[in-house]
């Protein structure tokens, strides 16, 4: 297992969340870094700002006794033997774990003439374990609720030497287990713990098998939703410039998520959501210009509700039946999502086919011999026998024709023999001639023949020395 596997089940088992430690500005003045940060995020949209920002900023003083638990739990949890190779390194996690904590703030926006009613911004810093314990303060997210609703999930990505692209996702999100109480009154984009779900999802590995299956399994095209938002340049050219985990080297994969757009079914909103790991300082004006357009852009999304009376219809519940009154259970849209979903949970390095194999597949059936299935000419088959063999040429028989037959039984006679050794015929005796056989219908049939013959012969005259003697006779 890697050091940075090893790290995060260390932090999962201690459960450590930084949002924990948030402490709202009403409460206690922000750090002068939460400061800056906050500032560089809000000035670019100043003159938009209708209120007074909401900041939080973590706190690790004010949670000193909470601090002090994760402490405990921790130097409780590092006794375990897992943790031996990692132990040195893991000295100075207590200060890596305030310095993080302390570079988490959240600032809720109030704005006007936008896409969203409030607009939101965090700092996203992460740990990561490689030979040693280092601290990422780089990433931000900029994220807001619109007031209207896609019909699906849609993320943006990169990968490696192709082009940038939007992909839908078909089914629920992988938020690594968090659950999203939908009762809540507060916007789920001041849910931070959701958001947190969110960010860290762009690194799952299901997430971005969507980005590539679309990417393949599809040629990037067919959603309606993607390519409508795909056809928009300024968009595109505006995502693209955002700074991925590619770019800054955080991940090794060849694919990073970092924008989304999720929809709120039951408030009728969609989340949106960009984020930036860039070291500039323009990463604040490149990021929520990202956003605002993708925001934008999602209200002008052509919908894709289908007509009232195709939907009624759709919605009517009904069960399916054979004609022998067998019921068959009926999947809707959404179900059948979520079987696809679980599939690929279980099944995360699936397959998948291109148009390209799928047609090669199909020629195959049409032949009835697979691509690349070995045939043999009879030549070679004659080479495959010979091996067999042993490699031994073996003749065929053939009949030796300076050997007599036995005229009775037909066994081969050698040169010298007089009796055939098996019935003792002597040799060169003639060939016994066996009677031939005729069945009663013949014999009958023959002496009719010859009856009929002698009563169609005339009579013949007597000679007369034959009369003479007839007549001595009697």
């Amino acid at each position: 297992m890697s050091e940075q596997k090893l790290f995060n089940i260390f932090l999962n088992k201690l459960e450590f969340d930084p949002l924990d430690y948030l402490i709202s500005n009403e409460e206690q003045e922000l750090t002068e870094v939460q400061k800056k940060t906050i500032e560089n995020a809000t000035s670019i949209m100043k003159d938009n700002i209708i209120g007074e920002i909401k900041a939080f900023g973590g706190n690790v003083k004010i949670n000193e006794e909470k601090f002090k638990e994760l402490e405990n739990k921790a130097d409780e949890e590092l006794k375990n033997e897992e943790y031996q190779d990692i132990k040195k390194e893991l000295k100075n996690y207590t200060k890596k774990l305030r310095e993080l904590i302390e570079k988490t703030c959240v600032a809720i926006i109030p704005v006007k003439e936008m896409p969203w009613v409030d607009l939101l911004f965090r700092t996203v810093p992460r740990i990561i374990f490689e030979k040693k314990l280092e601290l990422l303060d780089n990433n931000i997210a900029y994220y807001g609720e619109i007031k209207c609703i896609l019909s699906r999930p849609i993320i943006f990505g990169k990968m490696k030497n192709e082009k940038s692209l939007f992909a839908p996702i078909m089914g629920a999100i992988d938020l690594g287990g968090y659950k999203l109480d939908e009762s809540q009154k507060e916007p789920k984009s001041q849910n931070f713990s959701y958001i947190s779900a969110i960010i860290n999802s762009f690194d799952s590995i299901i997430t971005k098998n969507h980005l590539a299956k679309y990417h393949e399994g599809y040629q990037r095209h067919g959603d309606p939703i993607c390519d409508f938002l795909m056809n928009n340049n300024e968009l595109m050219n505006s995502l693209e410039q955002i700074t991925s985990g590619i770019e800054s080297e955080r991940v090794t994969s060849d694919i990073a998520v970092y924008s989304i757009a999720i929809p709120q079914t039951a408030d009728k909103t969609t989340l949106v959501l960009v984020s930036d790991e860039g070291k500039d300082p323009k990463k604040y004006s490149r990021c929520f210009e990202a956003l605002l357009r993708f925001s934008a852009e999602c209200c002008n999304v052509p919908s894709q509700q289908p007509p009232a009376s195709t939907q009624t219809v759709a919605q009517q519940p009904g069960a399916l039946r054979t004609p022998g009154g067998q019921e068959l259970k009926a999947w809707t849209a959404d179900e059948l999502a979520e079987e696809a979903q679980k599939r690929m949970i279980t099944q995360p390095d699936i397959s998948t086919w291109t148009e390209e194999e799928l047609g090669k597949f199909a020629a195959e059936r049409g032949t009835g011999l697979p691509e690349g299935m070995e045939v043999w000419t009879e030549h070679e088959l004659q080479e495959l026998a010979h091996k067999r063999q042993g490699g031994l040429d073996i003749p065929e028989w053939k009949i030796d024709e300076s050997l007599k037959e036995c005229v009775k039984c037909g066994y081969g006679l050698r040169p010298g023999w007089s009796r055939c050794p098996v019935c003792e015929t002597p040799v060169g005796a003639e060939p016994e001639q066996k009677p031939v056989e005729v069945s009663k219908e013949e014999v009958i049939e023959e002496l009719s023949e010859e009856i009929k013959q002698e009563d169609t012969e005339e009579p013949k005259e007597k000679s007369l020395e034959e009369v003479k003697e007839e007549k001595e006779d009697q």
